[in-house]
């Protein structure tokens, strides 16, 4: 049984962790819509384009290689045998806080445009779309128990010395529209833009690939948790768009 105070600083480390989802969230917001911070997406350190591009695509890459390692079994088998599994989650969580962080404190503006509207109407429905891309993400992420997504739930249940109970499968609300509206609002927010340039381009198309090269594996441990009534949620549901192409005849 783990001593009071080892459990104390673990549910802390948990809410603490916790709470930096938001700030990180909230600031990467502000990143990408070139709202309030510096540095954002466009505004920073230039460099020529070659370096700039360069450094970018090793931070899209090293967020991308720790958010698919972490999440896989083998890793997350071996750091518990050097923490508590309940803390497992939070410090996944903790290791992506840290490389969304760096990746927005090292980034490099690539500012060539690619494209600008300049209409009010038609900016209006951009920002209009970049809003509800992060509505979907945090309102997605409630109905799939956001403390547990975020390993406050887990932690809390190890410093009461019980026992965690794993989360339903998830088939009503937004997740009765597509499986994965989380994946579905990030892609919205991060291409909405009225003026969009090279390196926000980059930075959409890389978090972009990440998703859809991450989703196969995702889908396949959520077989592994959920097995049959996953499977058959897979054959009626869209994975990503909402709505499936359907063939003539």
């Amino acid at each position: 049984m783990p001593a009071l105070a080892i459990r104390v600083a673990g549910l802390t480390y948990a809410a603490l962790v916790f709470m930096m989802v938001y700030a990180v969230f909230a600031y990467f917001m502000a990143f990408l819509g070139n709202l309030w911070v510096e540095p954002s997406v466009d505004r920073g350190a230039v460099s020529s384009t070659l370096t700039a591009v360069a450094i970018d695509l090793c931070l899209i890459a090293l967020f991308g290689l720790q958010h698919s390692l972490m999440a896989r079994a083998r890793c997350k088998g071996a750091l518990t045998k050097i923490i508590t599994p309940d803390l497992e989650r939070s410090t996944y969580v903790h290791a992506s806080n840290m490389a969304l962080a760096l990746l927005m404190w090292l980034w490099h503006p690539v500012p060539m445009v690619v494209w600008h509207v300049e209409g009010e109407l038609g900016s209006a429905i951009i920002w209009g779309v970049f809003a509800l891309g992060w509505m979907l993400l945090f309102v997605g992420s409630l109905m799939i128990d956001q403390l547990e997504l975020l390993g406050l739930r887990q932690a809390w249940a190890w410093f009461q010395l019980g026992h965690h109970k794993n989360r339903k499968l998830q088939t009503r609300g937004l997740h009765g529209v597509v499986r994965h509206p989380m994946y579905f609002g990030i892609i919205m927010a991060v291409w909405a833009t009225p003026h969009m340039t090279a390196g926000h381009l980059l930075l959409a198309i890389g978090l972009t690939v990440y998703i859809l090269i991450a989703l196969p594996f995702e889908e396949r441990d959520l077989v592994r948790t959920f097995g049959k009534p996953y499977r058959e949620y897979q054959q009626r549901m869209p994975r990503l768009i909402p709505f499936k192409w359907r063939r003539k005849g």
